[in-house]
């Protein structure tokens, strides 16, 4: 194959033989060029120029071209291999880069560079295969172009070559919210399925929309004419990028294009709210170019003859050169060079969703419903499903009403209720349950039902659900605290953060299985619970720590008194008529099932004559104990309080019902008499 040693231009003529067609020659000349279906056609004034390329002549991969990954991630799809900077995995020979895949044990970092936690010395996860990946940031980034590559494909079960691009820049956030071009992807070439062909099937992919897991993707598959395998030869692989629009290309047949009516990008902003980005974006921001082969994943080990089959490799994607042209008629959009076919398929890509006007007390509680015969208002219903695994549907159950129907053939993609802003539910972190009803239609043997809460990946926790008898509506009861703490399965070390949820409910089948689901809520429950603690070194959620002041005011601050309380609220009376309490505003409990409440105090300043102090159980006014007097303690000591609360409730004058507490403690010194009284609060919980 000849060689480029210098940019140069050349018209459209000179692309390919084929073009000679589209330009009004004879098809019938003394070559016998016989024109397939997608030849394309092109102004025969328009130019592209050439503006960057790597031919692979040295005896070195030019690392001022590319940079090489080091790490054994996964790359976010389950992938099993480690890329390393090895020559065994990448190198410049004989005019190629080879990248190869081998089968080897081998550790490395198990986060990739440019995650905050990367260190390249870190050696924490293993896996069975190496391979490389090469990328061209901030060496090699570009906004519109032709994006040319010849490349011969590895085969086998198991193995997922890509030329891709990602944006340099992800001015959209996270991914896929920035979008990704793929220009050719396979898996799996040259392998035999029972009843089928060997796998020749090349893609061409736009993934966009937005952060995941609200992305969604959109593309187009070849096949090489008369049978030919893209493992068996090289051939050019292409995308040519203007404003608006995407198209594809292999050896200079154009087989599919997208547009930007079927593409879009939504982000959240710095106030949390969910914006839809310009028209054309995410296309319109630079992308860099990346060259990598991957062992096994989402996709290649769960399609064709599924998992990976070691006895094939080593195998090698070996690349004969990249180049990356520009329109010369218009290099600002990209626009006026286009090689088109009339019969290239026209992409039809997704419609991006309305945004609706999120609720501004989603969440608050006492009962959260995410769904009852509908979404809760605020809330939007979704799903992960990039490869058209998961259908998700709407039906009528006698006697239920609406339900959630969930059908999954595969083992990638999953449901879930989406709040765009992320709302805070930091108060269901001790006491709160996930709950819903499920009813389970079909499933194969062994596979695992999980439930997730999710605050953007990989921060999200999730556990597996005892699957009941089927076709058997039952409860399933999740308690928070536990699904936290459980962490994420598929990235060890990393945790939901229930003040930033943006998915307050992911349902996961990791295989085939039909389920419906109805009744989703939060919901508190304390009557398993051995304590209620309401203040311990910070008050707890869902509870606030509050005043009352009929007249004057009260000071309110935490201090630290170090020995056992450490940190505790101290409460300063400027006044001789106020309360302070410990109070959950906006929802009431059934505390009926705990005996005391207790609570340490220390009155550090107390000029009064007569020291008296009261304490009060509130469930909603009127609804109260009254007036509890309690004894005074001594100044200066610590004294612990653990008061009945069948006393309480039998206080002369006492209306007080423990099953719809809202405020477990009121604390003051007697009405009328407080003025001067400094007393610090430690310590404050229901106990049984």
């Amino acid at each position: 194959m000849k060689k480029l040693t210098s940019t140069l231009t050349f018209t459209s003529m000179s692309i390919a033989a084929a073009l000679l067609v589209g330009c009004g020659s004879d098809s019938s000349t003394e070559n016998d060029i016989t024109p397939v279906d997608n030849t394309v056609e092109q102004p025969q004034e328009s130019l592209w120029t050439l503006v960057w390329s790597d031919e692979f002549d040295g005896t070195a991969i030019d690392l001022e071209k590319w940079n090489l990954a080091h790490n054994c991630y996964g790359g976010g799809n389950e992938e099993h291999q480690c890329y390393t900077q090895r020559d065994e995995n990448s190198k410049v020979a004989d005019g190629m880069l080879v990248i190869t895949a081998e089968r080897e044990d081998f550790s490395g970092p198990a986060v990739a560079l440019g995650d905050p936690n990367y260190d390249a010395t870190d050696t924490s996860k293993q896996q069975p295969y190496t391979s490389a990946r090469l990328d061209s940031t901030h060496k090699g980034d570009w906004k519109y172009g032709r994006f040319e590559i010849r490349a011969k494909m590895p085969q086998g079960q198991g193995t997922w070559p890509a030329i891709w691009m990602l944006p340099t820049d992800w001015v959209y956030g996270p991914w896929a919210g920035s979008g990704e071009i793929d220009i050719m992807e396979a898996v799996n070439l040259k392998v035999v399925t029972e009843g089928s062909e060997p796998e020749s099937r090349i893609h061409g992919t736009l993934h966009y929309g937005k952060a995941w897991p609200g992305n969604v993707y959109s593309g187009a598959e070849y096949s090489l004419p008369e049978g030919a395998n893209p493992a068996d030869d090289f051939h050019v692989y292409a995308v040519e990028w203007e404003k608006d629009e995407i198209r594809w290309y292999v050896d200079e047949v154009h087989f599919a294009t997208q547009t930007s009516a079927g593409w879009y990008s939504q982000y959240t902003d710095a106030d949390g709210n969910l914006q839809r980005a310009p028209e054309d974006a995410p296309y319109n921001q630079p992308f860099h170019m990346i060259l990598n082969l991957a062992v096994g994943g989402t996709w290649a080990a769960n399609v064709n003859n599924t998992g990976v089959d070691e006895s094939v490799f080593p195998q090698t994607l070996e690349v004969d050169y990249v180049r990356v042209y520009e329109c010369s008629v218009s290099p600002e959009t990209g626009q006026g060079c286009a090689s088109i076919s009339e019969s290239a398929e026209m992409v039809e890509g997704h419609t991006a969703p309305e945004i609706t006007t999120p609720s501004t007390d989603i969440g608050a509680g006492p009962e959260f419903i995410l769904y009852d015969d509908e979404l809760s208002e605020g809330l939007s219903l979704d799903s992960y499903n990039p490869d058209g695994s998961v259908t998700l549907a709407a039906v009528e159950v006698e006697g239920r009403g609406e339900v959630l129907q969930l059908d999954k053939v595969g083992a990638t993609g999953n449901a879930y209720f989406a709040y765009p802003p992320t709302a805070d539910l930091s108060h269901w972190a001790t006491n709160g349950v996930l709950v819903f009803d499920l009813n389970v239609i079909s499933t194969d043997n062994d596979v695992e039902l999980l439930v997730k809460i999710d605050s953007g990946w990989p921060n999200v926790s999730d556990t597996s659900v005892v699957l009941p008898e089927l076709n058997t509506w039952s409860e399933i009861r999740l308690p928070i605290a536990d699904l936290v703490a459980s962490g994420n399965r598929f990235s060890p070390g990393s945790f939901v953060d229930l003040a930033s949820v943006a998915n307050p409910f992911v349902i996961e089948p990791l295989g085939n299985m039909s389920l419906q689901i109805d009744n989703v809520r939060y919901e508190y429950e304390v009557s398993q619970s051995d304590e209620l603690i309401v203040y311990d070194d910070a008050v707890k959620a869902p509870f606030e720590i509050g005043h009352y002041a009929a007249t004057g005011s009260v000071a309110i601050e935490q201090v630290d008194v170090g020995g056992d309380n450490n940190l505790v609220s101290q409460f300063s009376f400027n006044t001789n008529e106020a309360v302070v309490y410990f109070q959950s505003a906006n929802f009431q409990q059934d505390v009926s099932s705990f005996n005391f409440v207790e609570f340490d105090l220390n009155v550090t300043s107390d000029p009064r004559e007569v020291k008296e102090f009261n304490i009060k159980v509130d469930c909603g006014h009127p609804c109260s104990s009254g007036d509890f007097a309690i004894d005074a303690p001594e100044i200066g000591v610590w004294t612990h309080y653990k008061i009945a609360l069948a006393d309480v409730v039998a206080n002369t004058g006492s209306s007080l019902d423990l099953t719809q507490v809202d405020t477990p403690l009121v604390i003051f010194p007697a009405w009328g008499n407080q003025s001067g009284v400094v007393m610090q609060v430690d310590n404050v919980m229901l106990t049984k």
